[in-house]
């Protein structure tokens, strides 16, 4: 977790990487699980957002097992191998 804001906002950014080397093992999803639950019970976060590079199907699932749901896409978001690359966006909301 990154960038997290107090007050009335109660939110962080969610970035992860897993190398290619440990892919499909379930480490991804049970790393986001873990801080979704710091995240709320914790640290008592309302929202956490995170994204992806559109064609990241695996990194989507995750979030989507952690609770996460599409809210829309940025067009040319981060610079990733050198390009500006469009990213879906997601987000969990923690806490009414």
């Amino acid at each position: 977790m990154a960038g997290v804001v107090r007050g009335p906002f109660q939110n962080a950014g969610l970035g992860y990487w897993v190398d290619r080397g440990y892919a499909g093992r379930g480490l991804a999803s049970a790393a986001v699980q873990r801080i979704v639950e710091m995240a709320r019970d914790e640290l008592g976060l309302h929202r956490i957002e995170a994204s992806t590079l559109l064609h990241n199907v695996g990194s989507q699932r995750v979030l989507q097992k952690a609770g996460f749901q599409q809210i829309g896409m940025a067009p040319r978001y981060l610079q990733i191998a050198g390009k500006w690359q469009d990213h879906n966006l997601y987000q969990v909301v923690l806490h009414d």
